[in-house]
């Protein structure tokens, strides 16, 4: 009886997933990157925990914190019931959430050998299996770790660029361009640079007459006691902007002074602090300032094609804003939210759902180019609900 080679017979994915004890694709992305991405632990990480809710509209909502602290009791007489007191946030603002997407293709190249040896041989071998599902782990690890470094890459965006959002040429060229701005008070908001850098060689000159160490103090300073902060804050700077200020003589100074009174001489005071490792010299500086610094050095990456070489090149993107210190509450400072994605299940594709819900996975079926396309999308935003709270410090000239 001959052998019927219909779709079935080369769906390699299918077979995969009842050979290794799936019952759908669902079934597997939760099993085999439940730890490696997990939405819940990652985006508090972040600051900004999961929000529950995920609407059929992608709509976002930006709600002001409302931290109560212990109001007083009001007189009243006996028969009079007290104030009210409110417990709901302020809603700042609402929009569309923008929508992300890419793909792989798994294309005859690399299925094609398989297809083969299942013909020749007449079924697909546990070996031809092991590969198209390895090529289905690698593409969707890909995919969802593109995911999770485009939202990091959104929250440290938003955070340093005082609570604004731009999406250009710069880190999308091939998408829609998108600028959001949540909010962040102007009087939040300080000039006094410290350095110059020259764009070409990068050498860092110290501006005169600065006081680092007296800038961050003030701006935490009149955070509590004109917005009422939150005690509990850090800062936030970039990996670059952490070593320029290191490179500044000031901070060593600072340190000697400290730590050595009885090296006299200016010259020979500095040499020594110049043996310090820049791991005492920011515990100094954050026992100083009483607050942690948090340097982010976190990269995205593009993909661009290069005209030149005709070919596909990464381009960086540094995703925390050089030249600026930030002051944030600690803990949440947000909420990360989703809409629901809406697809339809088709006879030519295989569709999932991953982080709860949120991520869409396909596996799409191209009869044309006899190609298989491994595609997400979801719908999200890191959405900011303390920029009263958030304080800006340029320290770059």
């Amino acid at each position: 009886m001959p052998l019927t080679r219909n779709k079935e017979f080369y769906d390699f994915i299918a077979l995969g997933l009842s050979h290794y004890g799936y019952s759908s694709l669902s079934a597997y992305l939760d099993d085999m990157f439940a730890a490696k991405y997990n939405a819940d632990r990652t985006f508090e990480q972040m600051g900004f925990p999961l929000n529950p809710n995920i609407p059929i509209r992608p709509t976002y909502e930006q709600i002001e914190v409302n931290v109560r602290p212990y109001t007083m009791a009001t007189h009243v007489d006996i028969d009079s019931d007290g104030p009210s007191k409110s417990t709901d946030g302020l809603t700042l603002s609402m929009g569309q959430l923008p929508i992300w997407k890419h793909e792989f293709v798994i294309g005859r190249k690399e299925l094609r050998e398989q297809m083969y040896l299942a013909d020749r041989i007449g079924r697909a071998t546990p070996e031809i299996i092991d590969v198209a599902m390895e090529q289905m782990f690698l593409t969707t690890d890909k995919l969802l770790g593109g995911n999770y470094n485009t939202m990091l890459y959104n929250r440290h965006q938003i955070v340093s660029n005082g609570g604004k959002l731009v999406i250009n040429a710069g880190n999308s060229h091939l998408g829609i361009p998108l600028e959001l701005d949540f909010g962040v008070p102007a009087k939040n908001k300080t000039l006094s640079p410290w350095y110059t850098k020259n764009a070409t060689t990068g050498a860092i000159t110290a501006k005169a007459g600065i006081n680092p160490i007296k800038n961050l103090k003030d701006i935490r300073k009149q955070a509590r006691r004109r917005d009422n902060m939150p005690a509990a804050g850090h800062w936030e700077v970039s990996d670059v902007t952490w070593e320029d200020c290191l490179s500044l003589d000031y901070f060593r100074q600072q340190y000697a002074l400290a730590k050595r009174p009885d090296i006299s001489d200016d010259t020979a005071r500095l040499a020594w602090a110049h043996t310090v490792s820049d791991k005492d010299i920011k515990a100094y500086i954050e026992e100083q300032i009483g607050a942690p610094i948090v340097v982010i050095d976190h990269v995205g990456f593009i993909e661009k094609f290069d005209t030149a070489t005709k070919s596909m090149k990464y381009v960086d993107c540094p995703s925390f804003l050089e030249g600026v210190f930030v002051y944030v509450p600690d803990g949440p400072i947000g909420d990360t939210q989703f809409g629901k994605p809406i697809y339809m299940d088709t006879p030519g594709s295989r569709n999932a759902l991953y982080d709860g819900g949120r991520t869409l996975i396909r596996q799409v079926f191209n009869d044309d180019n006899m190609i298989q396309v491994i595609k997400s999308e979801f719908t999200g935003l890191p959405v900011p609900n303390c920029t009263r709270w958030m304080y800006y410090l340029t320290v770059k000239d």
